[in-house]
């Protein structure tokens, strides 16, 4: 079992619910779009999300030099749904949730940190862990999210196999 943080009154602090969490992860996927069009653009993956947005229509999938592409998945494609929903998510999570503050933007606003079971700063690995972690709770219907509001310790599934607690502190006024 975890241990739970001892605190005094001033400093007390509470396990963050479904609701604060679901808040802090709109306002970090608002985020993430921002930085994934920056990146798709500035980049030049802007090709693949056209592309893509073909296959989706069930037109013919052309270049942009007006090319037939017949690949089931073209490579521009691949490259667009990779970098937009594999490497730029993780970096933001994983990188947030281990820094300083260990708290992506969206925490931060909701007044939320993840820590270990101990309460201290996790790695940039367990943030990992913790980030590929939601990939399962999505695949299991998102009941992995849900157990937040079940749980003893206010965990989801990624909370558990990356051993981390996720704490509310509230505003203090003096």
């Amino acid at each position: 079992m975890p241990d739970i943080i001892q605190t005094t009154d001033k400093n007390k602090t509470y396990f963050a619910g479904f609701g604060r969490r679901l808040i802090a992860g709109f306002i970090d996927l608002f985020i993430i779009f921002l930085i994934e069009w920056f990146v798709a653009y500035y980049f030049g993956f802007m090709e693949g999300f056209k592309m893509l947005q073909m296959m989706i229509k069930h037109e013919p999938v052309r270049t942009t030099d007006g090319l037939l592409v017949t690949s089931p998945l073209p490579g521009e494609v691949a490259s667009f749904l990779i970098l937009t929903i594999i490497i730029i998510p993780w970096i933001y999570f994983a990188f947030l949730e281990s820094s300083r503050n260990q708290a992506t933007l969206g925490k931060i606003i909701a007044r939320v940190n993840v820590t270990d079971l101990h309460g201290n700063r996790i790695t940039f690995a367990r943030a990992t862990i913790r980030h590929f972690g939601k990939f399962l709770s999505c695949i299991l219907l998102f009941t992995g999210f849900f157990a937040i509001i079940y749980t003893r310790y206010s965990q989801g599934l990624h909370d558990i196999i990356a051993a981390c607690l996720v704490y509310y502190h509230p505003e203090k006024i003096e």
